[in-house]
């Protein structure tokens, strides 16, 4: 929002630069406004008071558009979206303002404001036929993504059944990461060290398994290249991966917690002169 002083200094402008006003006034056109008139001047002063006039107009069409918004935020059935983010506005042991979905927080540092959210990843998918919006979430823990306790969970379900629109049915998914498995055979360059490439290959996956965005689709072939992108590494041949036991089908998996934690991983070096 504009200022008195912006608003005012834009109509100074554009008297300044008008030159049938600078031939009125005896100044040149674009010439500085206060070399001309003093504060208590009366075409200061209108100035000003046209200002002033202007910023309550602003302030009025201001508070009317959130007054609109508000109105067809209640009305308009919420996307995805809006609920992941009511997801990540969660606070914990906090109660709603009556009748809205927002909190006071009007008494809370910024400090506690971010404390008291512990829902730090969510997504939202809806299903096939509508019916079902599945809500993923997880917390966080020495940068770790983790399940949320069974109170913060028991509270964030009484807060997405006090928020959600009337009719939607909400599934919530707060579980342990998947364990991720896989096996590949590496063929390095074979002047360099065996047990230095197979670090930075096994750190390789390890990044590429904890980069995943939440809820992101793992792909064999994506994590292929990040392999294939490790010093030393002339060749990579994958020889499959596995999410709890069970054979990665085509080579692409979103995980059903919405994420993954890395588990048997099997690196074979073969020398490649």
């Amino acid at each position: 929002m504009r200022t008195v002083e912006q608003i005012k200094e834009t109509i100074v402008v554009d008297f300044m630069n008008n030159e049938t006003v600078a031939d009125m006034f005896g100044f040149p056109a674009g010439d500085n406004f206060a070399a001309h008139f003093s504060k208590v001047s009366i075409i200061n002063i209108l100035f000003y008071l046209f200002a002033s006039a202007a910023w309550v107009l602003e302030q009025l069409f201001e508070s009317h558009k959130k007054e609109v918004e508000e109105r067809i935020d209640r009305i308009i059935p919420h996307r995805p979206k809006w609920y992941r983010d009511k997801a990540l506005g969660f606070m914990k042991d906090m109660m709603l303002i009556p009748d809205t979905d927002d909190y006071d927080t009007s008494d809370m540092s910024d400090s506690d404001i971010e404390a008291a959210k512990v829902v730090r990843h969510a997504v939202a998918v809806e299903s096939s036929d509508a019916s079902l919006l599945t809500i993923k979430v997880a917390g966080e823990t020495g940068g770790k993504r983790c399940p949320l306790d069974d109170e913060t969970e028991r509270q964030l379900t009484a807060y997405l059944a006090e928020i959600k629109d009337a009719g939607v049915y909400i599934n919530l998914v707060n579980e342990e990461p998947e364990t991720f498995d896989c096996n590949v055979d590496i063929y390095y360059n074979a002047i360099l060290s065996e047990s230095d490439v197979r670090k930075r290959c096994e750190e390789a996956i390890d990044g590429y398994i904890k980069n995943l965005p939440f809820n992101g689709e793992y792909s064999d072939m994506a994590l292929t290249d990040a392999l294939q992108a490790v010093e030393g590494v002339k060749i990579v041949h994958f020889g499959g991966s596995k999410v709890h036991g069970i054979e990665v089908s085509k080579g692409v998996h979103i995980p059903e917690a919405g994420y993954l934690k890395t588990g048997a991983i099997s690196v074979n070096m073969i020398a490649h002169d």
